[in-house]
């Protein structure tokens, strides 16, 4: 009985193939179903179909059957290949001659058949109210049961075959003992359902490394496939347990205020505002942390908003790590919006009107400058604001906002010639500043970038609402080729690259333009340009430049200038002087975030001059503070270093909601797909290409799928993509702004489950103008 005791052994023992599995648990599990089915060789099928097609109607009379793989190449301990065979189902009237050809189908699918293949009939359930996959970890082997459910379409195949976008995914902390203690709570009782069943068969299996296929139908949990989970390696839960503990007890520390009355709800967000979660990543280590805290979310982030009129933050910090993931505070952003004039009570009162629009419309928390805050003046301010009327906002107080938001933004617009002034006296960076002696002095210089940068990045964002709102109101009809004529940052790189290409610029010339860039700007173990400027920067000789032939001098017809003259009249502007104010704005902040990012390629060098010194490798000095690099004597850190890996490896197995509300969030969330930002009208279609560097470009015509872009991911453009894909981002991100200019249809901040989705598929069509996304087969 020893191996039966032994949970690994007994899952072994029944875990051997579709077929065998099923009828090895059906025999265990208490409330779950099991069908166990009709096994065929392909021996049987071929020597013999006509008792094949009897047995199975006898079976399954006057029943639709489904005819499902049972390769002996899925389903192992090895490897899984969920999803590879096809799996044919028969509806009703089920001829035989119809099952015949869905047995021959998923023979056909194995590419190949051996005496003993097999396939597996059942009973085809239908209706189907859900069905999914449940694992009882998540593939990187955190603690927690994800389940990934179609709620909608009735099938029971939707989520292996990839053939349905409309899917919730689900993620449960697990408790120490499988089924017990756990909540319900949060989840569609369809869901629970279906995780319930999922653990009865963890229970039975004595392995948490399952993946199982669940259906409901009929008021019952069905489980139709229980295989090993292949990818999940074996790792002790207590790390990432007690991040998550630590990470709750600071929750209920940031909400204690609001439960007891006093303040506004507390939301946190990884995606709000300067989002993290697109700059630094969802893991980024302790170094790149401080030096965003140091450069931006520390002081630069309120400092910029009290110099622009807003309300004065300073002394509130921005960012906060949750169980090593960065989050925003988006009740503080929402309040950092907020005019200097305003007064108390009413402040608070809209505050409170727009925290608790978030609290109710969580998957607007990367669009909150254009769908809640109301951040600057447009045509559209009343509104955008109708909503504060059901928090009992009257009329004379909106009035009131609506006159302060017109004066903050016509200072704004007016301020802007003198930002961009200001950015043209800053040098770029030298080699002499990445001396580790330098480091105090280049983080002081790039701090003061970054005031640059953010107040250009304000006026950016004006713009963009800008342009949006008139396009809503039918003004702006051709933004897409104003766009391509803007001629940013990424434009003038292209014309040097053709330049050099010429011979009219020399080779070394132009890699010393463009040596600092550096994919993933805060992370110390990318290489930049300079570092490898064949890999980055030579493909862009072979294509420099994308035709901007049909771009235009304004976003809209010229029919349409009186219209929008009068619309923007309140801001002392004309159509023109709109034109060249949002243009300067957005070219503006593009070039002063490649400026900004020079001073932190700068920083970070100078940090891995100060490793070097000391025998330790950029992998080591990531994990370092940059206090502790300046402040903390070097005998130190090889320790410090050692410990924060240690933390980063269980962080890792963490997993965590987009927005944060309570600390019981993160014991039971939804991983939504995100709204995504659609940049262009057009569509395209093309392989998938997911794994990105200079050693493995795309190939023309991909669809490149990434987690995040910044300005460090241009040199993919020279590679040709056909279009884009992005987990994070917004309407107004960088990668946005390089997409229309380039022509280039995109999907920016899909969402984390999307992504995932859009990163496994073989080919994707990502068709702008309708805003899909579809995988395909």
């Amino acid at each position: 009985m020893a191996p039966w005791d032994d949970g690994e052994q007994r899952a072994r023992l029944l875990l051997g193939g579709k077929d065998v599995a099923l009828r090895r648990l059906a025999v265990l599990l208490k409330e779950a179903r099991v069908d166990t089915g009709l096994s065929v060789t392909w021996q049987e099928w071929l020597h013999a179909p006509h008792e094949v097609l009897a047995a199975i109607t006898a079976r399954y009379p006057e029943k639709p059957v489904i005819v499902r793989s049972c390769s002996s190449r899925e389903d192992g301990w090895e490897y899984s290949q969920a999803g590879a065979f096809s799996s044919v189902p028969v509806r009703l009237p089920a001829q035989p001659e119809e099952i015949a050809r869905a047995v021959d189908e998923v023979f056909g699918s194995y590419g190949g058949c051996g005496p003993q293949a097999r396939v597996l009939i059942q009973q085809w359930l239908h209706p189907v109210q859900a069905a999914g996959v449940v694992t009882t970890r998540t593939l990187a082997g955190g603690p927690y049961y994800t389940a990934t459910v179609d709620l909608l379409s009735g099938r029971t195949d939707t989520v292996t075959s990839g053939a349905s976008g409309e899917l919730q995914s689900w993620y449960i902390r697990r408790t120490p003992a499988p089924g017990r203690g756990w909540s319900s709570a949060g989840l569609p009782s369809a869901v629970a359902r279906l995780v319930g069943a999922a653990m009865e068969a963890e229970v039975c299996t004595g392995t948490n490394r399952l993946d199982v296929e669940v259906a409901l139908s009929d008021g019952a949990a069905h489980l139709l496939q229980a295989r090993p989970l292949t990818t999940a390696q074996a790792s002790d839960d207590q790390g990432a347990c007690e991040a998550v503990e630590r990470a709750q007890r600071q929750i209920a520390h940031f909400t204690r205020g609001h439960k007891a009355g006093d303040e506004p709800q507390v939301v946190l967000s990884n995606m709000v505002d300067w989002n993290p979660a697109e700059m630094l990543g969802r893991h980024p280590a302790p170094l790149a942390v401080s030096l965003y805290q140091t450069l931006i979310t520390d002081r630069t982030w309120a400092a910029q908003r009290s110099t622009y009129g807003y309300r004065d933050l300073r002394g509130t910090p921005l960012m906060h790590l949750i169980a090593g993931a960065p989050y925003i505070n988006a009740t503080a952003s929402l309040a950092s919006f907020l005019p200097a004039a305003l007064e108390e009570p009413l402040a608070r009162t809209i505050l409170t009107a727009m925290v608790e629009r978030l609290v109710a419309d969580p998957k607007a928390h990367d669009k909150i400058e254009f769908e809640i805050a109301a951040t600057c003046w447009t045509p559209h301010i009343s509104h955008r604001i109708t909503y504060m009327t059901e928090a009992g906002i009257g009329s004379t107080a909106r009035r009131t906002l609506h006159e302060q938001l017109l004066a903050l933004t016509r200072r704004g617009i007016g301020r802007l010639p003198t930002d961009l002034a200001e950015l043209d006296r800053i040098a770029a960076p030298t080699p002499v500043d990445t001396r580790l002696d330098r480091l105090p002095t280049t983080l002081a210089k790039a701090r003061s970038v970054a005031m640059q940068f953010a107040h250009l990045a304000r006026a950016a964002f004006m713009a963009t609402d800008l342009i949006s709102v008139l396009r809503e109101e039918g003004l702006v009809t051709r933004r897409e080729a104003w766009m391509r004529g803007l001629g940013t940052v990424t434009t003038v790189m292209r014309q040097d690259a053709a330049a050099a290409a010429a011979g009219q610029l020399p080779w070394s010339d132009f890699v010393a333009r463009y040596r600092w860039i550096r994919p993933g700007t805060y992370d110390l173990t990318i290489p930049t340009y300079g570092d490898d400027p064949d890999g980055y920067l030579r493909p862009l000789l072979a294509h420099p430049l994308h035709s901007a032939d049909d771009a235009v001098s304004t976003p809209w017809a010229e029919c349409d200038a009186a219209a929008v003259d009068r619309a923007v009249a309140p801001l002392g502007l004309d159509a023109g002087a709109l034109e060249a104010f949002c243009r300067a704005a957005i070219t503006g902040r593009e070039r002063g975030k490649a400026v900004y990012s020079a001073w932190v390629s700068a920083a970070l060098e100078a940090v891995a001059a100060h490793g070097a010194s000391r025998g330790i490798d950029r992998d080591g000095m990531r994990y370092l503070h940059l206090s502790e690099i300046l402040r903390t004597h070097p005998g130190r850190w090889p320790g410090l270093i050692a410990r924060r890996r240690a933390q980063a490896q269980a962080c890792a197995l963490v997993e965590l909601p987009d927005v944060i509300t309570s600390a019981e969030d993160l014991d039971c969330f939804e991983r939504g797909r995100g709204r995504a930002n659609f940049v262009g009208s057009a569509r395209a279609c093309g392989p998938v290409h997911a794994t990105l560097s200079p050693d493995h470009p795309p190939s023309p015509g991909s669809v490149i799928v990434l987690e995040a872009a910044d300005p460090g991911y241009d040199w993919i453009f020279a590679h040709q993509p056909a279009a884009l894909v992005t987990a994070y981002g917004g309407a107004n991100s960088h990668m946005a702004i390089r997409c229309a200019e380039a022509g280039i249809p995109a999907a920016i901040g899909v969402g984390l489950a999307t992504h995932a989705s859009c990163s496994a598929a073989r080919r994707l069509i990502v068709d702008a103008g309708a805003q899909r996304l579809d995988v395909l087969p």
